[in-house]
């Protein structure tokens, strides 16, 4: 899903390119390094912790750029996952 919404929904200028990835990625390498040093800061060290909180950080980004869309009217909410939470799709006419 989220390769799916970093693709089809979310526009490019609201995400960082990753030229290691070759990709849109939704947190700049400023934001995963000050993500990493926050970590080790409060000692979370191990690699697959660290990797959990910077995929979260990422997860929380893309909501929020998915809500900014929504109150600007660019995505609708159209309909809600098993978990409750809502999935978006671009608004009719902005395609």
């Amino acid at each position: 899903m989220y390769k799916y919404i970093l693709n089809n929904i979310i526009p490019a200028d609201d995400l960082h390119w990753d030229d290691f990835e070759n990709k849109y990625v939704s947190l700049s390498e400023d934001e995963t390094n000050e993500i990493i040093s926050a970590c080790l800061k409060n000692g979370i060290t191990e690699l697959e912790k660290v990797t959990k909180v910077v995929n979260w950080a990422g997860s929380i980004r893309i909501g929020q750029i998915l809500w900014k869309n929504y109150i600007m009217g660019s995505v609708d909410i159209c309909g809600f996952d098993d978990a409750g939470e809502p999935m978006f799709s671009i608004k009719k006419g902005n395609e």
